[in-house]
């Protein structure tokens, strides 16, 4: 009998081992396995491996784990352990069982609500293995899809073909759908927190009790689903990638395909999940009768296929700064973008606005006329004034078409703001100083010709809303989006026209930063939007100057203005990070938005300083009474004359640090005291401090004071 006993406890010893003991949902492994306490062991299989990971499985129940054989730590595509289902709902025990839930529309009944998860009894999931992987098969009543989970050298990749999704039924159509959604869920005992790229980036800790959800579409709002009241201003989702920290283990999530439809989800209560949500068609919405009628997309689904890459990371004491390294090497050595910062580089940025529309009276008649606001010899002058060693100059609304809100495809200087000579007389200035100079060639947003429609069929108008009542200003004429089909043949004209003027360099304006797609005859989704884009970007012989950069653009451009310092502010977030510049720094040089249009001047030149932003500004030459009533009425704060020797001030204190650091990464970053000391250490060894109560940089043991 003692024998027996012995060869019993070897057994359970080799079975402890084999499947690293009994693991706990938050992935720490436990050694102290007993038979019967953890009712899942027995079906848990390795299903494949490498140096560094194994993918394990069970074929049960579809659930699988991602194990670093590093510190034999897992991380499970849903909780492992049974769940009380008298502590949360069960449709909240469904989705944190489910791999996959599946949202439809019943276009007969236009209603979208209705959802399909593969952790309930409607579905059947099967596993099969493959090479380096899993596929996972999903049977629904009216769907049928799979998703392979393959075992890279470094991740795992989550893969789903849409054109591989059966629509069963005739009035049945898939609309949204959602991979592994519980991978990496926490429990209410779990210590960490999710990374989220909203704005500058922010942190929402788990368990944090704020009773909220955060879902952000990735790349922004379609703008063809025009609101009808003015939305709350927020920060976009610039980056296609969530984070999870939990101390020694965190996982960096990229949508590496189908992120020009995906949202970013994540939701804190008995359990902690963050995840994409992709759509597989758009919807529009219109009532009758007070009754809310949804409308689908036409067509089949066409927004490209689906996937997702987990790459864990291990170490101790990780961070958001190890996730946003993580990404960065992920751009870098599987997207293929170059650095083009340079070494002790650190222009200064100023963008010009040249001219809008303005009504006037003749004659009792009321005429849209041509108003200059800065002038070519103005923008000269200026420049004069201005003492920076560096400068990027941007130009925009330069020629009639672009001040008329037409399309502007040629390098033709406007009249109204000083012609050929003048121009050309500002472009050899700028030469001569070895300046940048990017003119904008960035409408989008047009007043008539080639628009955009809507999922419901009419076209998207931009209107103007009113300020009081946030409710469209109807005496404003409205203004149509460009068609995203003419992006290719409108920016090869642009290119031609640019070059054969002598420019090299181009303000994108918007077409870097929004996403939308059109649904009329000739439909354009996002997907294809996002294609048109880049492909039109890559085919430039110019320079691009980005305002706002989405990640897909990122191997095109040369700078990028107006990048966020600080998230959305949602009651969901505990902190705001500087996740966007922590991944870009060392890579494409950045500023912050208009220094000149901040509430807090010092503070802004503080966290610019320490987060390696350059500084930018907005400028007219104009005095801004004359800004009333027009599309720039909110550039009340950007008259040059009062700001020339203040700009020179604040970039002469603030180039030397930006200058110091310019082509480094930022690898530590730390707030102390309440939020009041920031400080950031670079891949060089300097290390930069920023005291928001005594409002001084501390650099190199220099001390700078911007009180």
């Amino acid at each position: 009998m003692y024998r027996i006993k012995i060869f019993l406890v070897m057994i359970l010893a080799v079975f402890s081992v084999t499947f690293s003991g009994k693991v706990s949902q938050s992935g720490t492994v436990m050694q102290d396995y007993q038979a019967g306490e953890f009712s899942h062991c027995a079906d848990l299989r390795t299903a494949t491996e490498n140096d560094n990971y194994k993918l394990l499985v069970y074929d049960d129940t579809a659930i699988f784990g991602l194990q670093d054989k590093k510190n034999n730590y897992i991380w499970w595509s849903s909780p492992v352990e049974d769940l009380d289902e008298t502590d949360i709902s069960p449709v909240a025990v469904e989705n944190l069982k489910s791999s996959a839930v599946l949202r439809y529309g019943e276009v007969e009944g236009r209603t979208d609500n209705n959802f399909l998860r593969s952790g309930s009894p409607a579905c059947t999931a099967g596993v099969a293995d493959i090479e380096n992987g899993i596929r996972i098969d999903y049977d629904y009543e009216k769907f049928h899809f799979y998703v392979d989970y393959t075992l890279e050298k470094d991740h795992l990749k989550a893969s789903l073909k849409t054109s591989g999704i059966v629509e069963k039924s005739g009035t049945d159509i898939a609309e949204e759908i959602i991979i592994a959604g519980s991978f990496g869920a926490a429990d209410s005992t779990d210590k960490g927190y999710f990374v989220i790229p909203d704005g500058s980036g922010a942190v929402i800790n788990f368990n944090n009790k704020s009773g909220s959800t955060y879902k952000r579409r990735i790349y922004g709002d379609d703008l063809t689903a025009v609101p009808e009241k003015k939305i709350s201003v927020t920060e976009q989702v610039y980056l296609p990638v969530y984070g999870i920290v939990r101390e020694n283990n965190a996982m960096l999530a990229v949508a590496s395909k189908g992120d020009a439809n995906a949202f970013i989800t994540a939701e804190v209560s008995r359990y902690n999940t963050c995840n994409f949500t992709f759509v597989l068609r758009n919807t529009d919405t219109y009532y009758m009768s007070d009754e809310r009628l949804t409308v689908f997309e036409s067509g089949g689904i066409d927004c490209g296929d689906i996937e997702i890459l987990y790459y864990p990371v291990s170490g101790k004491n990780l961070s958001y700064v190890d996730i946003a390294e993580c990404y960065r090497n992920y751009l870098i050595n599987e997207c293929g973008i170059e650095p083009v910062t340079k070494e002790n580089y650190s222009p200064l940025y100023l963008n010009f606005c040249g001219g809008t529309e303005k009504k006037k009276s003749v004659m009792g008649i009321p005429f849209m006329r041509k108003q200059k606001l800065t002038g070519y010899s103005d923008a000269e002058r200026i420049l004069k004034e201005i003492d920076a060693e560096n400068v990027v100059v941007s130009y925009s609304d330069w020629t009639d078409n672009a001040i008329k809100n037409k399309i502007n495809t040629t390098a033709k200087p406007s009249g109204t703001l000083g012609g050929k000579k003048d121009f050309r007389k500002l472009k050899d200035f700028i030469d001569d100083r070895n300046y940048e100079f990017y003119p904008s060639a960035g409408n989008i947003e047009l007043y008539s010709g080639l628009g955009t429609v809507r999922v419901s069929g009419v076209y998207a108008k931009v209107p103007d809303y009113d300020l009081a009542y946030g409710m469209p200003d109807n005496y404003r004429k409205s203004r149509y989006l460009l068609s995203p089909e003419k992006f290719g043949k409108i920016m090869s004209e642009i290119n031609k026209s640019y070059s054969g003027a002598g420019l090299s360099g181009m303000s994108a304006g918007k077409i870097t930063s929004v996403l939308y797609g059109s649904y009329g005859k000739n439909k354009i989704t996002r997907f294809r939007a996002m294609e048109n884009i880049t492909e039109s970007l890559s085919g430039m012989d110019i320079n691009i100057l980005a305002d706002g950069a989405n990640a897909y653009t990122f191997p095109y451009v040369k700078h990028i203005v107006n990048v966020p310092l600080n998230s959305s502010g949602y009651d969901i977030f505990d902190y705001d990070v500087p996740f966007y510049q922590i991944v870009m720094h060392g890579i494409i040089p950045y500023t912050s938005a208009a220094v000149n249009a901040s509430p807090d001047i010092t503070d802004t030149l503080l966290m610019s300083a320490v987060t390696g932003s350059n500084l930018y500004y907005d400028l007219i030459s104009s005095e801004t009474d004359i800004l009333k009533d027009t599309e720039y009425s909110y550039l009340y704060y950007a008259n040059a004359d009062y700001w020339t020797e203040t700009i020179s001030e604040q970039y002469n204190k603030i180039s030397p640090v930006l200058k110091a650091v310019s082509n480094s990464t930022i690898i530590s970053y730390s707030v102390e005291n309440s939020g009041h000391l920031v400080t950031a250490e670079y891949s060089d060894g300097t290390v930069i401090t920023a005291d928001f109560s005594e409002k001084t940089i501390t650099f190199n043991d220099d001390i700078i004071n911007l009180r």
